[in-house]
């Protein structure tokens, strides 16, 4: 068993978070003064919410690169992935939850059908591919559980319905 912090052991923690937060502030502060033009609160505030996002979905799912999707996939399914691309540091992502195993032998998996109904609803309204794995990561009231679609994979009728409701109203 640990012994109990003492007051010497939370000022290291307080100084390596400060350091921490420090070099933060530096990078966004170098990012920020490379932008032509001003940057307005409201928009670096979306893009770092984006960020953070990918970054959950990274953590949660797996993100796979192009190349790892091609490859899992094979030939004939890639078209189905392409528009579910998430951009992080310069690169198409592919979150891992797009993905279920292919019942057929050509390929070891398959983009999961679900997706491609959700896509066809997202066209009708303008919304990206982007924008359906940022949905599928966020909580919803349309759900009793007030949970994420993502978590709801295997109920598609109720994913859709609940998608389709989103984009009608607002998303």
């Amino acid at each position: 068993m640990a012994a109990p912090a003492g007051p010497s052991d939370q000022h290291e923690a307080s100084d390596t978070a400060r350091a921490r937060s420090a070099e933060t502030t530096a990078a966004v502060f170098r990012a920020l003064e490379g932008v032509n033009g001003d940057v307005s609160p409201q928009l670096a505030r979306s893009v770092q919410a984006s960020i953070n996002l990918v970054k959950q979905i990274g953590r949660e799912f797996g993100l796979l690169t192009e190349d790892d999707a091609h490859a899992a996939l094979g030939q004939g399914n890639v078209t189905d992935l392409r528009d579910f691309g998430v951009r992080y540091r310069g690169e198409t992502l592919y979150p891992g939850f797009l993905l279920e195993p292919s019942p057929g032998r050509e390929a070891p998996m398959r983009v999961r059908p679900l997706l491609k109904d959700l896509k066809e609803i997202a066209g009708e309204y303008g919304r990206s591919g982007q924008g359906i794995v940022f949905w599928m990561t966020s909580p919803t009231t349309f759900f009793a559980d007030h949970g994420r679609p993502v978590d709801h994979l295997n109920e598609p009728t109720r994913v859709i319905a609940a998608f389709t409701e989103a984009v009608g109203n607002r998303m």
